[in-house]
């Protein structure tokens, strides 16, 4: 265990040091705390299977991979800088985007997030929940990258235990998944959807992949299939909070009672 760690530190040491220097941090002062928020250590034992994954993290984990977006921005501007004008050449910022038209989903991302980071955030008039502080990203992105065909599910989740997994389940779901007389979960991310599908049986789910949708000009689109005698077992017991019978794809909007 002891020589996994040091190799995958070994790894990260390596990554956040280039990062870093491309980013023009080539002296001392916040270098030494920004290298270690990108090496990430706690998130690291995470993933290596040493420290148990939170529920609420795996559901944080499973809504951004179904509809979450990892945007980084670089713009150029006058600004002051010690009572000195200054022009910053490419300043880049960065942010996670969460976005659904259900206000009851966006609003129970809210708390989770404060619940596993204690972080506040707002509902934008977009329907979108941004992560900007950057120790928070860092984490999330420790675990996988996010984007339609960029997320995977961590080897925290794979491996972890029931709760854990339907966790999960449930954030994926609730983002890109469907009821009607049976369950269905949706992505153009095949490599990712296979262990979902690994993640459902395990669960002892009669899963399995529907024929691929597929059309010109546009990404193959696949899909699990859950038949309709289970459709009663996975609502009870991955409970979503969007996705329910009658209300999937209705937008709700109420109002949102500070947690």
């Amino acid at each position: 265990m002891a020589s996994r760690l040091q190799a995958h530190l070994g790894f990260r040491i390596k990554y956040a040091y280039k990062k870093l220097w491309n980013e023009g941090f080539t002296t001392t002062g916040h270098f030494p705390m920004k290298l270690l928020n990108l090496i990430n250590i706690p998130l690291l034992l995470i993933d290596m299977g040493m420290k148990k994954i939170t529920p609420q993290l795996a559901e944080i984990i499973g809504l951004l991979c179904a509809e979450g977006c990892h945007v980084l921005t670089y713009s150029s501007y006058w600004c002051k800088d010690r009572g000195k004008a200054r022009f910053r050449v490419n300043d880049r910022s960065e942010r996670i985007e969460f976005t659904n038209k259900d206000l009851r989903l966006l609003n129970h991302f809210r708390k989770l997030l404060i619940m596993e980071f204690d972080y506040k955030t707002k509902v934008t008039k977009h329907y979108k929940v941004n992560i900007c502080k950057v120790n928070t990203i860092r984490q999330i992105l420790a675990l996988t990258n996010i984007g339609h065909l960029k997320w995977r599910v961590p080897k925290s989740i794979l491996e972890g235990n029931e709760e854990v997994k339907k966790s999960f389940i449930r954030g994926y779901f609730d983002g890109d998944g469907s009821v009607s007389n049976c369950i269905r979960f949706f992505s153009t991310n095949k490599h990712g959807l296979k262990k979902v599908l690994e993640i459902l049986k395990s669960l002892g789910f009669s899963a399995y992949f529907e024929k691929p949708v597929i059309k010109e000009n546009r990404k193959d689109l696949y899909i699990i299939h859950i038949p309709n005698k289970q459709r009663e077992r996975f609502l009870s017991l991955i409970q979503p909070v969007s996705k329910t019978p009658g209300n999937a794809g209705v937008i709700h909007k109420q109002k949102f009672v500070n947690p």
